[in-house]
C-alpha cells in the first residue's frame, strides 16, 4: 500500500479545529474566516463571491487559485462545503479506538468538515514539501444543505478546470458517486372558498377534498427501478366548523429519467386542471428543478485517475448509483467532469456521526496522489 506520509496527529487536529466552530447552513461566516486565515498564512490568495446576499446568508463561497508546478498545466477543481445540517458549538470530539466521535451532544459535522480538513491539508502539505502538482481550483461552498445554495450561484466562469473530486461522500474510501438521478420539487396549491360549516356550507369549496382527489392520483414511493416519488409535507385548513379555503402540499420526483420526471408532471398537471373545474375552484402543480443527474462513465480521465489512485492503496473502486444530490450535481452541469468521492463518515446528520481516523488520512493520502505531478 502508498503512503505519503501525511502527518495523521496533524490532520485530526485540523479536523477537531474545525469541527468545533459552529457554521449552519447561511451562517457560515466564523468557518470561513478560519479557511481565509489558514489560505492567507501559507500565501494562498482566495476571495469571498456575492452568493450571501443571493441567499439570505452571511457568507459567501470562497474561491482560491494554487498554480501548478508540474508539466500539467490542466486546472483541477476541489471542492467541499462549509454549512453543516445543525450546530456544532457545543462540540467537543473524542477518539474511541480510532473512531473519530461527537462527545453525544450535537452532530460531529464530519459532513463536510472532514473535506474542509482534507483540502487545506493537503495543500499545506504541497507548500512544505515542495510538490510538483497541476494547477489547482478550490471552491469551498455554502448552502450546501439547503439545497446546494452556494455552488448555485457560483460564477463558473471564473474557473478553468474540466474536472475536478468534491470531498462530500459519506461513504467509504474506495467507493465514489458514479451515476445521480435528476430531481425535481412537486408544490401543489388548491384553492377554494371560505364559509360556515354549519350555517353556509353549500357556499364553500372545499381545497382539502380536492387535494384528497388530486394527491390520490399522485403516485408514491419507487415507481420503477430508476423512479421515486414522495408527497412529504400538506398544510391547510384553520377549523373544524369552516369550510377551508386553501391547502398546500410538496412532494417531489427523482429519477434517471428525465422523460419519466416530465410524464408524471404533465399528468399531475392535467388531472389537477379537472378536479379545478369539477369544484370550480383552483389547482395549481408546479414541477421545480432542484438538481440535474450525471452518469460518470469509467473511461473518463477523473475517474479512470481516481480508481488508478484507489488500487494504489490496496482499495476496492466502487462506482455508486445514489438517489441524492451534491454540490457535484451542480458542478457535472456546468460540464466539469467532478467525482464526488467517499471520505468515511458514518451516519451523518445524526449525533452518532462518526469518522475513522484511518479513512480521514487515507483519503488526504488519496487527494494528494491525484494532485501529484505522477497523474498529470
Amino acid at each position: 500500500m502508498q503512503q505519503n506520509n501525511i502527518d495523521k496527529d496533524a490532520l485530526v487536529k485540523r479536523f477537531f479545529n474545525l469541527a468545533r466552530i459552529d457554521g449552519v447552513s447561511r451562517d457560515e461566516r466564523a468557518i470561513a474566516d478560519f479557511v481565509l486565515d489558514f489560505l492567507n498564512n501559507i500565501n494562498i490568495s482566495a476571495r469571498e463571491d456575492d452568493t450571501a446576499d443571493k441567499i439570505n446568508g452571511n457568507t459567501g463561497n470562497i474561491i482560491a487559485k494554487v498554480p501548478g508546478t508540474s508539466k500539467d498545466q490542466n486546472s483541477l477543481l476541489l471542492m467541499s462545503h462549509m454549512d453543516t445540517v445543525d450546530h456544532t458549538d457545543a462540540l467537543e470530539p473524542v477518539i474511541d479506538k480510532g473512531i473519530i466521535k461527537s462527545g453525544g451532544e450535537t452532530i460531529l459535522g464530519a459532513d463536510d468538515r472532514a473535506g474542509i480538513a482534507i483540502i487545506l491539508h493537503v495543500l499545506e502539505y504541497l507548500q512544505q514539501n515542495n510538490v510538483n502538482h497541476r494547477p489547482l481550483e478550490i471552491v469551498f461552498s455554502v448552502g450546501e444543505e439547503k439545497g446546494m445554495l452556494g455552488s448555485s450561484h457560483l460564477d463558473f466562469s471564473q474557473l478553468t478546470s474540466q474536472e475536478g473530486y468534491i470531498l462530500d461522500c459519506s461513504r467509504p474510501p474506495g467507493q465514489y458517486v458514479a451515476r445521480t438521478p435528476s430531481s425535481f420539487d412537486v408544490k401543489f396549491t388548491f384553492s377554494g372558498k371560505a364559509s360556515h360549516a354549519g350555517v353556509a356550507i353549500e357556499n364553500g369549496i372545499n381545497a382539502i377534498s380536492m387535494a384528497l382527489e388530486v394527491l390520490q392520483k399522485f403516485q408514491v414511493g419507487r415507481i420503477d427501478s430508476e423512479t421515486t416519488a414522495n408527497i412529504g409535507t400538506i398544510n391547510g385548513g384553520t377549523a373544524v366548523n369552516v369550510v377551508p379555503e386553501k391547502v398546500t402540499a410538496t412532494g417531489e420526483i427523482r429519477s434517471f429519467k428525465p422523460k419519466t420526471i416530465e410524464t408524471m408532471c404533465q399528468k399531475i398537471k392535467k388531472y389537477g386542471k379537472t378536479i379545478s373545474d369539477k369544484y370550480n375552484g383552483n389547482v395549481e402543480v408546479e414541477c421545480i428543478p432542484i438538481f440535474e443527474g450525471f452518469d460518470l462513465s469509467e473511461d473518463i480521465p477523473v475517474v479512470t485517475r481516481l480508481i488508478s489512485a484507489y488500487k494504489k492503496f490496496s482499495l476496492k473502486p466502487e462506482g455508486l448509483t445514489y438517489y441524492g444530490g451534491s454540490d457535484a450535481n451542480v458542478v457535472n452541469k456546468h460540464n466539469i467532469n467532478t467525482v464526488n468521492i467517499g471520505v468515511g463518515v458514518k451516519n451523518p446528520h445524526a449525533h452518532n456521526e462518526e469518522i475513522a481516523v484511518k479513512d480521514l488520512v487515507t483519503t488526504a493520502e488519496i487527494v494528494l496522489d491525484l494532485v501529484g505531478e505522477k497523474n498529470g
